[in-house]
């Protein structure tokens, strides 16, 4: 089913205000946090999303319009919840912040995930397929963070019994 001009541009600009809400969400957990690698995960992340944003950008200029105009006050609406819990908290654990990001990431991968077929062309297709791998690939490193700080530093690679390392 072929999606209205109208539907591509809402669905593409939540993605876009999902990438703000994240970026501006992972400076509010960086400036939260007290542990040096958490703030450099944090800050690759917010690195992460600007890019996300561009390239959603530049997808909305090929396939809707020139003119991007307003973007929602809503993003993604799973999203919203988790970062309405993230600025309500004060100071929390490294762990606490960190299950936020997580919850944030499988948000964000879900509606790449959900919305990959909006539109035929298989490049759309492919680069909301990386956009929900990469926020996958976020996931993956922060639960990675969160089992580091928690103190389990028993993670074995898949292939033999060494430790992987952090």
């Amino acid at each position: 089913m072929e999606h209205t001009k109208e539907e591509i541009s809402k669905i593409l600009k939540r993605a876009i205000k999902g990438e703000e809400d994240r970026f501006n969400f992972y400076q509010l957990l960086a400036e939260k946090s007290d542990d040096v690698q958490a703030k450099k995960i944090l800050q690759k992340l917010c690195d992460d999303e600007s890019r996300h944003k561009v390239i959603l950008i530049d997808l909305y200029k090929k396939y809707v319009s020139e003119e991007l105009g307003e973007l929602p006050e809503v993003g993604i609406d799973s999203l919203s919840e988790i970062i309405k819990k993230g600025q309500e908290i004060g100071k929390s654990t490294e762990v606490d912040l960190i299950n936020l990001a997580i919850d944030a990431e499988v948000a964000a991968t879900k509606y790449y995930q959900d919305e990959e077929n909006l539109i035929t062309d298989p490049r759309f297709k492919e680069d909301f397929a990386k956009l929900a791998q990469e926020e996958h690939d976020h996931y993956d490193m922060l639960i990675a963070e969160r089992e580091a700080i928690s103190g389990n530093h028993h993670w074995f690679s898949y292939d033999n019994d060494s430790h992987m390392e952090h």
